[in-house]
């Protein structure tokens, strides 16, 4: 008999990590013989723009989720719950009260997807810790965390045992074959391409590696930058394009907007090193990273979260203890210098992903923590 799966969470649209992440998860249980699923939309952005905001669509979408999670328990009847939850902010206020709902009409198994890290600063917040303790002391509760990293967020409320330890994983889009001419034209190339590819949120840090460009450029390196995402407010957009006029960088650094689908892959493509400082405090994992990886890209990033267990340092890439302008230039500069290394660290890289991030694998890790009584 198929187990009955009802699937709370983000799904696109806006397209970002986790709801993206969260859509492939409900496509794996939609084609699986052994799960029928019912799936309910949490978020009521519309855009990148009116994530972690307050207006009247979200306001009014809180009692008509709560209107489908109690009809769906009802008719469909399900033997799990599935809730990716936000674990900050205003979202996880709404999602604790969408978890109070469930809870009114069912006591079956409840397995959180957690995908976002839980501010230590939220602990000592007692709206906040009375929402993580409640939530995630349930006797019927799992969690499903992206490395080892994150399991010291749920302060052992939910027993180890209970926790399962799941990166995220993407589809390969690019066989060996395409790969090797793909880096056949980037050994021709005389001019290093670098790209960021995220939301333009400062905590992204996309503002180090601007100001990196700005010692590439005084060091007369050769290269060109690409900032790729959708911008948080328009005071960014003003002080990336000034930063870049001021400092002469008009020639060296792009802004290319928010890129999906053949406009991605053909950045990644062009490409010779990814560049991730993020410092976003509710960061996990970073899809950008294995898709740079996929695309035998060395990357330098930040050693935060999953990262370091992404990344092998000094292998597939390099990891920023200080993430600093110059320490990011001491790294690019290495790889500019040396495309022997860059094209052996980006092999090594895409190696590590087929291992251990496509989809493959993932899909079956996933689907056995649904058959765990």
């Amino acid at each position: 008999m198929k187990k009955k799966v009802l699937f709370l969470s983000p799904l696109p649209p806006p397209n970002y990590g986790s709801a993206m992440s969260s859509e492939m998860c409900l496509n794996i249980l939609k084609k699986s013989k052994n799960f029928e699923v019912r799936s309910i939309k949490l978020n009521y952005s519309k855009k990148i723009l009116d994530i972690g905001k307050i207006n009247l669509d979200k306001v009014k979408g809180i009692k008509t989720v709560k209107n489908f999670i109690r009809k769906a328990i009802k008719e469909f009847n399900p033997d799990i719950i599935y809730f990716m939850p936000a674990t900050a902010r205003i979202g996880a206020i709404r999602d604790y009260l969408f978890f109070k709902e469930i809870r009114k009409h069912t006591n079956k198994k409840i397995v959180f997807h957690i995908r976002a890290r839980i501010p230590k600063e939220n602990w000592k917040n007692p709206v906040f810790r009375k929402i993580y303790t409640d939530m995630f002391s349930d006797k019927k509760a799992y969690a499903i965390v992206l490395g080892g990293e994150l399991t010291s967020d749920l302060r052992g409320l939910i027993p180890k045992n209970k926790i399962f330890i799941l990166p995220n994983a993407i589809k390969n889009e690019v066989s060996d074959k395409e790969l090797n001419k793909i880096i056949k034209q980037r050994n021709k190339e005389k001019t290093t391409n670098i790209l960021f590819l995220s939301n333009m949120d400062k905590t992204k840090g996309w503002i180090k590696l601007l100001e990196a460009c700005k010692i590439l450029d005084e060091k007369d390196f050769n290269f060109k930058c690409h900032f790729a995402g959708a911008w948080i407010n328009k005071k960014d957009e003003t002080f990336f394009n000034n930063f870049k006029r001021r400092n002469n960088l008009n020639e060296k650094v792009f802004y290319v907007g928010r890129v999906e689908g053949k406009k991605k892959t053909e950045l990644f493509q062009k490409s010779h090193i990814f560049v991730f400082p993020t410092e976003y405090k509710l960061e996990t994992f970073g899809r950008v990273v294995i898709e740079a990886m996929m695309f035998c890209l060395p990357v330098i990033a930040n050693s935060i979260a999953t990262i370091p267990s992404t990344i092998q340092d000094k292998k597939t890439g390099f990891l920023l203890k200080k993430n600093t302008p110059e320490e990011i230039v001491e790294n690019i500069g290495l790889l500019i210098k040396d495309k022997k290394l860059r094209e052996k660290i980006g092999r090594e890289g895409r190696k590590r992903f087929l291992k251990e991030f496509e989809i493959r694998k993932y899909v079956k890790r996933f689907k056995r923590i649904f058959n765990v009584d």
